[in-house]
């Protein structure tokens, strides 16, 4: 999840199953870059609507998870993905916090779950299909597994760096700082691997979180 954006005039609007939801155009602007090198026209629009039904149902995972906790969610989708926010009562607790943060990765393992059935249901059935579905199943398959699995590395703010943030809370006061830390070799490691197999998009994202991680390390170290 990455943090808050300002709205515009262009932004969609809607609920869905009682959670606000909303939608900055630079999603959909990032969404047809990261579609435009498939070249058939066709396909970027099912490459777009994939990557939207796939980070809703991600954030979805969040969102209904906090409202089962008692707190009132909202989500936003923008040009680095998207946030499911919510104001923590006074319940809150950390095991809260892990269990948040886990019910988006695994509401979109659970939508390849889905994927693979149907699928797998077709096949069965002797069921033909068409060019653009099969390439709309392996859409989804590609954004959900890996990025599902990439967002659960110890990484701060993916999902992955909270979970391994509140873990060490539990056991450490000084657990955020060796988030941080963790978060910075991470990010390093993952950059250098990224551009090894020449991904630039990706290991320009890591070196990103990377130096952000070190910024609010050396700025808390500062006011200490």
């Amino acid at each position: 999840m990455f943090g808050q954006v300002q709205p515009t005039p262009w932004d969609i609007d809607f609920s869905l199953l009682g959670i606000p939801v909303k939608v900055s155009p630079f999603f959909w602007l990032i969404a047809i870059i990261f579609g435009w090198g498939l070249g058939d026209p066709s396909l970027v629009v099912l490459w777009v609507i994939a990557m939207f039904f796939s980070i809703l149902v991600h954030e979805m995972g969040h969102a209904l998870m906090a409202r089962a906790f008692g707190y009132d969610p909202h989500i936003v989708l923008h040009h680095m993905g998207g946030y499911a926010s919510y104001v923590p009562g006074y319940h809150h607790s950390l095991w809260k916090s892990i269990a948040i943060s886990l019910a988006g990765p695994f509401a979109g393992f659970g939508l390849l779950g889905i994927v693979f059935g149907t699928e797998l249901l077709l096949v069965a059935n002797n069921i033909d299909t068409s060019y653009g579905l099969n390439n709309f199943f392996w859409f989804l398959t590609t954004i959900n597994l890996y990025w599902g699995i990439i967002n659960l590395l110890p990484v701060l703010p993916l999902d992955g760096g909270q979970v391994c943030r509140d873990v060490l809370l539990l056991f450490r006061r000084d657990g955020e700082v060796w988030a941080m830390r963790i978060s910075i070799a991470v990010g390093i490691g993952m950059a250098v691997l990224f551009l090894q197999f020449g991904m630039r998009y990706p290991a320009i994202l890591f070196g990103l979180l990377a130096f952000n991680n070190l910024q609010a390390l050396n700025h808390r170290r500062d006011n200490w």
